[in-house]
């Protein structure tokens, strides 16, 4: 990315996402549990950080992309820190409770996390992996906006099963449908590179969020949003 659409996709990132956190948090984490630090490894803009605080008293927030950190959402139980999983011991606490990554196991995973996290987190602690795929290909055709489809091996399903010192708790999959304003929607689409690009070639004059908006207007009536939602929770088993 560079850093011109980095701070594009900040800024379109903090006005608007889904609450597909909290609602993947309340599959995982029961109604009245309770954690006494937790820590959150690739936060962005802070939607997965200010989820989690619902179950912690004090929460520690991770991005390696100081952008997104210098929009993120503030709140008075979270420290944001920039760094990677790789570096916990890093941090001023040295013991996570729970441990979520958002959309960023993919990018952490290593044998260094491996060997961090189970120094950082207590025998039973909780390691929460989730993920979620926003299907936007339909509104992009809609609009005419030709979008490349992406290349990437990017795995929205990735976990640590294969590590021997974390237990599965809870796994799933679900599709959810959440309404959304045209706004939102707009917001959403510019917040990824590929689309972002794709709509600046759609609308050519300047900042395309305006013309967006309008175009959605015009095009159709109430907005939809379809997601498929990964997630997995893992028990701490032991040194």
């Amino acid at each position: 990315m560079t850093e011109r659409y980095d701070s594009t996709a900040a800024r379109h990132y903090a006005a608007f996402r889904p609450p597909l956190h909290r609602l993947i948090l309340e599959r995982v984490i029961r109604p009245h549990e309770s954690f006494r630090v937790g820590l959150d490894v690739g936060c962005g803009t802070g939607y997965s950080a200010v989820a989690l605080t619902k179950y912690c008293d004090r929460v520690f927030e991770l991005d390696p992309n100081r952008s997104m950190l210098d929009v993120a959402q503030g709140h008075p139980k979270i420290t944001y820190l920039q760094g990677s999983g790789e570096a916990l011991g890093q941090l001023p606490v040295q013991v996570f409770d729970v441990v979520t990554f958002a959309g960023s196991l993919f990018y952490a995973k290593t044998d260094r996390l491996r060997r961090e996290l189970v120094r950082a987190c207590p025998p039973a602690g909780s390691i929460v992996a989730y993920d979620f795929e926003v299907l936007l290909n339909e509104v992009m055709a809609e609009l005419g906006a030709d979008c490349p489809a992406d290349a990437s091996n990017y795995d929205y399903r990735a976990n640590i099963s294969d590590w021997d010192e974390f237990g599965v708790d809870t796994i799933g999959t679900e599709r959810l449908r959440l309404e959304v304003t045209k706004r939102q929607m707009a917001h959403l689409l510019l917040s990824d590179s590929n689309r972002y690009d794709a709509l600046v070639r759609h609308f050519p004059n300047g900042d395309p969020f305006e013309s967006l908006v309008g175009c959605l207007e015009d095009s159709r009536g109430q907005l939809h949003l379809d997601a498929d939602i990964y997630f997995t929770r893992y028990r701490v088993l032991g040194r």
